[in-house]
């Protein structure tokens, strides 16, 4: 397995590509530096993050469940600044009272911030994330600031 990242000073950490043969296996958050040194793939997902474009990544599917699949395609298409309940994204994915489940397949998410599982959330709060509250809400404010100033350069 090689890695490879960005350090995201808007996060605080690097974001780290983990890959097995070129294939990206893992997206994920960290203190420590990758080993193979800068990734452009991670440079397209911190400039995603920040409202510069998108991140066009080829990513494997093939290991997860159809369920899985219904809630990453919601879950994908949540945009930047908003989110959807546990229990939406359960619903709007044709699985109507799948909420933990819902969380399940978020706390399983190998691709982070590309399948934005940061923007589910609690019917009461905010859930839980892998790399912690604080970062989630420190990217959630991330992109609600990005999407509100997109809004207004817009006209």
């Amino acid at each position: 397995m090689t890695t490879e990242g960005i350090y995201a000073q808007e996060l605080g950490c690097y974001i780290v590509i983990e890959r097995i043969g070129g294939q990206i296996c893992r997206i994920r958050l960290s203190d420590q530096p990758p080993a193979e040194g800068h990734s452009k793939a991670a440079e397209q997902i911190l400039n995603h993050i920040l409202g510069r474009g998108t991140a066009d990544l080829d990513l494997d599917f093939s290991g997860f469940t159809e369920f899985q699949r219904d809630i990453y395609r919601t879950v994908s298409a949540i945009p930047r600044g908003k989110t959807m309940t546990y229990g939406q994204v359960a619903e709007f994915s044709g699985h109507p009272g799948a909420a933990r489940a819902v969380g399940r397949a978020m706390a399983v998410n190998p691709y982070p911030l590309v399948m934005p599982c940061h923007r589910v959330v609690a019917s009461d709060g905010l859930g839980g994330y892998g790399f912690g509250l604080k970062m989630k809400e420190k990217i959630l404010a991330l992109e609600r600031a990005r999407a509100f100033d997109m809004q207004l350069n817009s006209d």
